[in-house]
């Protein structure tokens, strides 16, 4: 079973750019922000024209009224009509919101993704998400299929104190649809996320409990941080080797 290596076009300032630097690395899949003017189809012919597969669309979403999440209905439909099957997104709603109503509102939202056939990933943030028991409960609640969890091996770190990746993976490892590789110090809200391979995340463990569970991705980098963001274009890319190097002597990138 072959995994699903993606990135996020953003450590290269645009998709477009991002299309022309991944595969010099061996990436072939991405995860883009919404496209300007909702030209998806647009977005769609320029990954395909440089050999890249859309894996992931990565958004936002406010959950404090139906005014504030309907955009992201746009972003649903817009996702389907390329067939890219999940959205990697970053849910918010203020501490004044009753919780029953976010839940509300989610399950309605996750619900229209079903019928479009698209997987929201909520990502590893607060106030839903940073972490396992967190984002468990909330999945639990609004109970659709439409919902499950982008898991991401950094953040449990950034987020949390008294944690370890392993752990919380564990705990949620059937809920989750995506991932995010991304290593760190293990530092609590330390912005230091060096190559993979070089930090404190198990990494053979976490594709071993999800590999066991017959997932397949998308794993996708997520470079960022105060680590890489002195570095050049090249500099970047050189970054990105390094990680897809590191992942195949572990077996999770075929060589």
């Amino acid at each position: 079973m072959s995994n699903i290596i993606s990135c996020r076009t953003g450590m290269f300032g645009s998709a477009e750019t991002a299309f022309e630097f991944f595969p010099k690395a061996g990436v072939l899949h991405a995860e883009c922000p919404p496209p300007s003017e909702g030209k998806y189809d647009e977005l769609a012919k320029k990954a395909d024209a440089t050999g890249m597969t859309i894996a992931t669309i990565a958004t936002q979403l406010a959950l404090d009224s139906d005014e504030a999440a309907k955009p992201f209905y746009d972003v649903i439909d817009g996702t389907a009509s390329i067939s890219v099957p999940k959205i990697f997104v970053s849910m918010k709603a203020a501490d004044e919101v009753p919780r029953e109503e976010v839940i509300a509102r989610l399950r309605n939202i996750s619900e229209y993704a079903v019928e479009r056939n698209v997987v929201l990933c909520m990502e590893t943030h607060p106030p839903f998400g940073e972490n396992a028991a967190k984002a468990k409960a909330v999945i639990t609640e609004v109970g659709s299929t439409g919902l499950r969890y982008n898991f991401d091996t950094a953040n449990v770190y950034y987020y949390n104190e008294g944690v370890d990746t392993i752990s919380e993976l564990e705990t949620v490892a059937p809920l989750v649809a995506a991932v995010h590789i991304k290593d760190t110090d293990g530092g609590f809200k330390s912005p230091n996320f060096p190559p993979v391979g070089t930090g404190v995340v198990d990494f053979p463990r976490v594709f071993e409990i999800l590999g066991g569970l017959g997932f397949s991705g998308p794993y996708t980098f997520e470079i960022e941080g105060a680590l890489v963001s002195g570095l050049d274009p090249e500099g970047r890319l050189q970054f990105l080797k390094d990680c897809c190097n590191y992942l195949r002597t572990i077996g999770a990138i075929d060589s």
